[in-house]
């Protein structure tokens, strides 16, 4: 019987508020004037760098800093500010400065739960004594800074502790990220579930690690959908 479920963040629990994206690619535009001043391009093009760093995560099982990410960004756009810069420090810097700003935005437009049914769902696994825990790759936005949003949705509190992979320097689907959540239960790997939306990192590599997974595809799900993994 399953006694701990592991949930994965974004479309599992969460959903990027869709102002965040918009706001991020203005305040790329207003900060530093790149040659696309476009903002659906810029936020386009930001999308776009996060899947091939989300992608370069999964092959090695590694993080990308969020600051080295928004650094790469930076370069690709070409900000005015930025023509013949060779002083590494300097670009470092706007880098970070970028990334308070964005991080700033984030909890100004924080996300959304995933559909209307999250709290019940997470309020009657615990009803029923299940422990729950956060699970989650990170990309641009570093782990500190989500769980400042997860307080202000109101889902902090219902997990027993949460692991983020810029906090441990591994991603999902690796064993060294699930080895690090097994470190923190107290019960049998075949009695934890891992519930996610991906195949490959959520479901696969779970699995391949030797908890139980569920593979969530309908956004709308409820509580019955995971019962009878249970």
């Amino acid at each position: 019987m399953t006694q701990h479920l592991s949930f994965d963040l974004w479309m599992t629990l969460i959903r990027s508020n869709p102002a965040f994206g918009t706001k991020r690619a203005q305040l790329i535009a207003d900060m530093f004037e790149p040659e696309v001043r476009d903002v659906s391009r810029i936020e386009a093009e930001v999308k776009r760098f996060d899947c091939i760093c989300d992608r370069f995560n999964e092959i090695t099982g590694k993080k990308l800093p969020a600051a080295f990410m928004y650094r790469k960004v930076l370069q690709l756009l070409k900000p005015k500010a930025a023509a013949g810069q060779t002083d590494e420090s300097a670009a470092e810097s706007a880098a970070e400065r970028l990334a308070e700003e964005a991080n700033r935005l984030f909890c100004e437009y924080p996300p959304l739960p995933l559909n209307g049914n999250i709290h019940s769902t997470l309020q009657q696994l615990r009803a029923e004594g299940k422990t729950l825990s956060v699970s989650s790759n990170t990309g641009f936005v570093e782990g500190r800074v989500v769980r400042k949003a997860l307080k202000t949705a109101g889902l902090h509190d219902y997990f027993s502790f949460l692991i983020f992979s810029d906090e441990i320097g591994a991603s999902k689907p690796s064993a060294a990220f699930y080895g690090r959540v097994n470190e923190r239960l107290n019960v049998p790997k075949s009695r934890t579930l891992h519930v996610g939306d991906n195949r490959k990192t959520d479901y696969e590599g779970a699995r391949r690690f030797g908890f139980n997974a569920l593979l969530i595809t309908n956004p709308n799900y409820t509580i019955d959908d995971i019962r009878p993994n249970l």
